[in-house]
């Protein structure tokens, strides 16, 4: 099985909006109504917002391909302190997403890895992230690669509804 990581283009940016919504939708489609999550989805992953924030330097969007087929992609942020813990400097492991079809292939632990090769060459001394507290999955997983949770944050899908998340750290 042939798997490439590479950054996205800003010439991607439809094929990025597209994943982006899809891969929300399957993850946390169900976390609260359908008018809530399309309104986070029409409002956090559009064309112009992804655009800007390809052009970001401190922002790392990375795609994974599976036999040159899109199959999830990440997004990491350099320089994003936060308050619960003292470390810095520190990275936002902001999304890690695949398509369902890719589940179980290991390619969200290649996306991990490499997203912590990029916060390391930029000399962050950690990643932390925000994960849905009933996401059973991917509390696992970061749970099995040394990530401890530190806090508990309150994700806003809509301004009726917000989902219980834990803040969660690795240190690197």
């Amino acid at each position: 099985m042939k798997i490439k990581i590479q950054a996205f283009s800003s010439s991607e940016v439809d094929a990025l909006v597209n994943l982006s919504q899809q891969t929300f939708l399957e993850s946390h489609g169900h976390s609260a109504k359908s008018e809530d999550i399309q309104n986070y989805i029409e409002n956090h992953f559009t064309t112009n917002l992804l655009s800007q924030a390809l052009k970001d330097p401190k922002i790392h969007f990375k795609k994974i391909l599976v036999e040159d087929e899109l199959a999830g992609y990440s997004k990491l942020i350099l320089d994003v302190p936060h308050p619960q813990t003292p470390l810095q400097p520190i990275a936002k492991f902001e999304r890690l997403y695949l398509l369902k079809d890719y589940y179980g292939l290991g390619l969200g632990k290649k996306l991990l890895n490499h997203s912590i090769e990029i916060a390391q060459s930029n000399h962050q001394k950690g990643l932390w992230l925000f994960v849905w507290t009933e996401n059973t999955k991917a509390l696992k997983f970061y749970h099995k690669n040394n990530f401890k949770i530190i806090g508990q944050h309150n994700f806003k899908i809509s301004a009726n509804h917000s989902n219980p998340n834990y803040v969660m750290l690795k240190i690197i």
